[in-house]
């Protein structure tokens, strides 16, 4: 998993930096900081920081949302093995309730 992870992070820095490449040659896109002129690979680099971290960020939220998602279905799991442990008990109980139980019906 880890290596998966290594590998979209760096296929996205990739990316990055050939679509700056082309932004910076083809279209003439010029960066400046403070009245100075950014050199086109420092912009590109810039970019492609700023973007492999809004990736690295991407990351961490969808495995947060993950790790999310596997609490909830662990948890519905512990119910179920505990229900499923617990329903000799529960059909007991119930049934002594049903015969224990009060039938006084309202009269009209």
């Amino acid at each position: 998993m880890c290596k998966n992870l290594m590998l979209a992070v760096l296929i996205a820095i990739l990316l990055t930096y050939s679509v700056g490449h082309i932004a910076t040659q083809w279209f003439d896109i010029k960066m400046s900081l403070a009245q100075h002129d950014i050199e086109a690979l420092t912009a590109i680099l810039g970019v492609t920081a700023v973007v492999a971290l809004l990736v690295v960020i991407g990351f961490v939220v969808a495995f947060s949302l993950l790790a999310a998602l596997m609490l909830s279905l662990v948890a519905v799991a512990l119910f179920v093995a505990g229900l499923s442990v617990s329903w000799p008990i529960l059909l007991f109980a119930s049934i002594v309730f049903f015969l224990v139980k009060d039938n006084k019906s309202e009269a009209y």
